[in-house]
């Protein structure tokens, strides 16, 4: 099966299930493969890396027809990544607008939000998510505590107070995953975080920004005990993911991070690293419910 994406789904509206999206053999429909505690992994992920298909106008996935090798970067052929309704909303920064007709009048009428999210290292994050999956987005990236601090109708509004945001001093657009595995064994107390946040809003001289916000804590929402040391890389950056493999039990996930054990020794994998490859050993999975293009983003 080939790994689509990493996944963050709600369960019961109440709390989240981790997991990776994927295209099992054969298959034109995607499957969630679940991430839960405990879990024994015996996988060696194989290459080469695939495309791993579009959104159509609905927000479904469909899978490409090819299954074409990506031989750089992103994780779409050419041709899915042209038929993928929210391609070029991924690369927004306000200033332009690549979108169809369609999608365009689509995200004028959406509510966003711009947000601002700290990391157990007091690392602060900004970005912007539709105002329905917000939180959803801040669990994906493993942040710790997350506020909002504007309400905004129109993607491309938010895409340009974010962009103002992301370029004062200290503030990150994105946070590698290297800094988030230095992180998990860290500890911020809310207070802590928020007076980091007031911190920064008190700086601030922007019109369109609120001079406070709310933070509220995540940690309930990953599942994931106390760490006491840094997990060690599954692997360095330079070094290929196909052939490798993944062994040991799931202690847990926090955003892309994915904690397994093997003993007393542990393990962090970005599993956005994988995105693309094929696990070459067969998992029960279930049919992951198809959802709106809103949920994309």
């Amino acid at each position: 099966m080939l790994v689509a994406d990493v996944t963050w789904r709600q369960k019961n509206g109440t709390s989240y299930e981790s997991g990776l999206t994927v295209w099992p053999e054969g298959s034109g429909s995607p499957a969630f493969l679940r991430m839960s505690k405990g879990k024994e992994l015996e996988w060696v992920f194989r290459g080469p890396r695939l495309c791993v298909g579009s959104h159509d106008n609905a927000g479904r996935m469909i899978r490409c027809p090819e299954d074409s090798v990506i031989l750089r970067s992103g994780t779409r052929c050419g041709p899915c990544a042209a038929m993928d309704i929210a391609d070029p909303c991924i690369r927004c920064d306000g200033r332009s607008c690549r979108a169809p007709e369609g999608r365009r009048i689509q995200c004028e009428s959406t509510d966003y939000v711009v947000y601002l999210v700290v990391f157990n290292d007091s690392t602060l994050k900004v970005g912007v998510s539709t105002k329905k999956r917000v939180l959803t987005r801040w669990v994906e990236q493993g942040a710790d505590f997350g506020g909002v601090l504007q309400d905004i109708e129109g993607g491309r509004k938010a895409r340009l107070a974010e962009h103002r945001l992301a370029r004062r001093k200290g503030i990150f657009k994105q946070v590698h995953s290297s800094r988030k595995i230095r992180s998990l064994p860290l500890s911020l107390e809310l207070e802590q975080a928020q007076a980091l946040a007031d911190e920064f809003l008190s700086s601030l001289d922007d019109p369109f920004i609120g001079i406070e916000t709310e933070l509220e804590s995540l940690g309930k929402h990953y599942m994931l005990p106390p760490l006491e040391r840094p997990p060690s890389p599954w692997k360095k950056r330079s070094e290929p993911v196909d052939k490798r493999p993944l062994t040991g039990e799931v202690v847990g996930m926090k955003g892309p991070i994915l904690i397994t054990s093997i003993g007393s020794a542990l393990t962090a994998t970005d599993m956005k690293q994988v995105v693309g490859y094929s696990i070459d050993r067969d998992s029960d999975i279930t049919v992951i419910t198809q959802t709106g293009l809103a949920d994309f983003f």
